[in-house]
Order: C-alpha cells, then sequence, then structure tokens
C-alpha cells in the first residue's frame, strides 16, 4: 500500500508557548511525508512572526479575526492537501511514534475511520479523552463534576468515562473521542459532512463523532500512541463566563439535535431548562473563585473536554 500524506492540521490562538512544544515534538516523531498547517485565529500574542521565524516550512494561514475553533478546522481540513488529516490541539506533545501508530491501524483495518491516542495529563494521569456518549445524568456527573470528584467510581461516570478500558494495551473501540487529537482520512468528511458551525468550540467534537456512528463508521482508541494534553483547567479558578455559556450552550444543542426531535419536544425544553439553572449556579461559583490574574487561557476558544 502506497503511504498515504498527512496533513497535521492544529488551530492557534494566543499559544505560542505551547505551540512551539507541539510543533518540536512533531519534527522529533520520526514521522515523514506530511505537512503542517497552522490556522491562527488572530493572535495577539507574536504566534505569526515565530513561526515564520522558526518554522518557515509551515502552511501559515493567518485569519483576520478570531472565528472559532470549529470554523477554523473547517477551513483547515479544506485546505489539506493530505490523504489523512491529524488534527492536534496547540497544547499537546505527541511520543516519539504516536503519529506511526495510529497510522498504521488506519492501514492495517480499513473499517476503522478515526484513530485516536491515549491522552495523558501533563501529571502522566490518563485524561478522560475517549469515552462513551453521555447520558442526561451526566449533567451531574460530568468528567469535572463535584459529584464524580467526590464518587469517582460512581456507575454513572464510570460508564461515561470508559473507565474500564484503561488497562487495555491494544486499540479498543469508543464512541466518543476529544479533538484535542484525532486523525481520519479527508473523505470521511465527503461521507458525514462538516463540523458543525452552529457549535462555536464546545461539543462539537462529540457531535462529529455521533455523525460518525449514525453513518456506521467506527473510532478507535490506540493506547500505544501516547500524547501529553496540557489541559490548562483548575476548578479552583474563575473561568470567562463567555466559556462557561458556550459550553453550556453547546451541550444544549447536542442534546437537541441527537437525542429529541426538535427545539419543541418536551425533552429539548426539559433539557434547556436544566442546563440553563446548571448555567447560572455554576456562573454565581465561579465569581467567588480566585482570579487566574494574568495568566491567560490561550485555548479559551475551545475545550470540549471541559466537563
Amino acid at each position: 500500500m502506497p503511504q498515504q500524506k498527512l496533513t497535521i492540521l492544529i488551530i492557534s490562538f494566543n499559544g505560542w508557548r505551547y505551540l512551539d512544544s507541539c510543533l518540536n515534538s512533531i519534527l522529533a516523531s520520526g514521522s515523514h511525508f506530511f505537512e503542517i498547517i497552522v490556522i491562527d485565529n488572530a493572535s495577539v500574542d507574536g504566534t505569526p512572526e515565530k513561526l515564520r521565524n522558526k518554522y518557515p516550512f509551515i502552511r501559515l494561514i493567518l485569519n483576520p479575526s478570531n472565528v472559532g475553533h470549529t470554523r477554523a478546522v473547517n477551513q483547515g481540513c479544506r485546505l489539506a492537501d493530505g490523504d489523512r488529516i491529524l488534527l492536534l490541539d496547540a497544547d499537546t506533545e505527541l511520543r516519539a511514534d504516536a503519529i506511526k501508530q495510529m497510522s498504521m491501524l488506519l492501514d492495517e483495518d480499513p473499517g476503522i475511520s478515526m484513530a485516536a491516542p491515549r491522552i495523558l495529563n501533563s501529571d502522566g494521569t490518563i485524561q478522560e479523552s475517549a469515552r462513551n456518549f453521555p447520558s442526561a445524568l451526566n449533567g451531574i456527573f460530568g468528567r469535572q463534576s463535584v459529584l464524580t470528584r467526590l464518587f469517582p467510581n460512581n456507575p454513572f461516570s464510570s460508564r461515561y468515562l470508559a473507565k474500564y478500558n484503561y488497562g487495555k494495551q491494544i486499540p479498543y473501540q469508543v464512541e466518543h473521542i476529544s479533538a484535542a487529537c484525532m486523525m481520519f482520512s479527508k473523505s470521511l468528511i465527503e461521507t458525514v459532512g462538516e463540523w458543525d458551525e452552529g457549535y462555536h468550540s464546545y461539543w462539537v467534537d462529540a457531535d462529529w463523532c455521533k455523525r460518525l456512528q449514525e453513518a456506521g463508521k467506527t473510532i478507535y482508541c490506540v493506547p500505544s500512541a501516547v500524547i501529553i494534553h496540557h489541559e490548562q483547567i483548575s476548578r479552583f479558578l474563575r473561568k470567562s463566563p463567555v466559556r462557561i455559556i458556550k459550553f453550556h450552550t453547546g451541550a444544549y444543542r447536542f442534546y437537541r439535535l441527537h437525542y429529541t426531535k426538535g427545539r419543541w419536544d418536551p425533552r429539548s425544553l426539559a433539557a434547556g431548562i436544566l442546563l440553563s439553572g446548571r448555567l447560572l449556579v455554576l456562573l454565581a461559583i465561579n465569581v467567588f473563585k480566585k482570579s487566574p490574574g494574568s495568566h491567560m487561557d490561550p485555548l479559551s476558544q475551545r475545550k470540549p473536554e471541559d466537563d
């Protein structure tokens, strides 16, 4: 089988201090025959200039404004020359053969539509990025919810986070993976469509995975492919209110589109009421959290794995 060209796509927004390490890890991976596209959403931290100086071979696309993560991903996928696309968050670092391991799985089994690595937190613990689709109860048993932290082995969180897979060392099928790192054939976009730009950022990866599932496609996690995701989230620090609002509006859109018959379905109305209540509670709590101070969250435009 001839080697397929890979496009590595990264969306950047004021994230140079992460992006530099990400690009270094790609170049050190030993993989070849790829192009790198960086779509920059109007960064003001000097990212474009630094990219041009240090990585002149990268295809750098500069958006005049921050169009959001979702639109930038669609933009990059249209520009990709590769047969396959590896979508990466800027705050990731790849272990040496991560790209190779994911590529090998897709080469060996054409029935697998998308591959994802095992993602680790900065401290080396597993990041629950390869999981099942949420149920209604995961509104209170989310990945970072208080109840999940207090009762980590409760059945609702365990099922959602697919904790039974953590010890596996061979590739295994999952329902939903994080867009922090996913590898897929470019032709998959023609089959199931682009990302839904009705989502600014949050939940769009879950939506795309759901549409893949509905089209009969399969998604696998490859434990031997490992990346570090320096997810800049602390439950003790104040978040941008806009970020909290976008998370909840994304959750509502995902539920309404995939679990109800439309906006006026009683289930949709109930979800809107419950999510609005949750949103108001979290906004109120957020006021009393410690300010992150001068630390800028460069990835605030997208963190679908925030809950």
